[in-house]
């Protein structure tokens, strides 16, 4: 085989497995008629970081995100687009609620260590219907998805 063609071979491989690393990142949670989707956090250089994700309910009955817990900061606390805090999110039937930079968020307050990229921490949401439902929460400098 010429170089050309080893050339392309690794690229085309290099392309691929590029392509199969990412889905392995995103992350889905669910409990009931609630998802969540890729929960992830920015890297903190304070006692405070911001994290995101998608919020979908399935289910044919409203729900409300109400609050979380993680054991990596002392409070957890949702916020409106201005930073406003927020008693709940609400979750209507098949209408994602997509928190992201710029847009609604969690706020993190208290950390009790700095979240670095690829690190990852424990977080349980509360739902008003569904319950808790424990996610693991990735952290990463922003998404594509964004």
């Amino acid at each position: 085989m010429d170089f050309i063609h080893m050339r392309r071979r690794l690229v085309l491989l290099g392309s691929l497995s590029l392509a199969m690393v990412r889905p392995a990142r995103a992350q889905s949670f669910r409990l009931g008629a609630i998802t969540v989707e890729s929960p992830w956090a920015k890297p903190s250089v304070t006692e405070a970081a911001a994290m995101f994700m998608t919020l979908r309910n399935d289910g044919p009955r409203a729900d409300r995100l109400v609050g979380g817990a993680t054991p990596v900061a002392e409070r957890v606390i949702l916020r409106e687009l201005d930073g406003s805090p927020l008693e709940y999110f609400d979750l209507l039937p098949r209408r994602p609620v997509m928190l992201r930079p710029g847009r609604r968020y969690i706020a993190l307050r208290g950390l009790k260590r700095l979240l670095a990229i690829d690190d990852s921490f424990p977080l349980t949401l509360r739902f008003a219907e569904a319950g808790p439902l424990a996610v693991t929460v990735l952290v990463a400098e922003g998404r594509e998805e964004e």
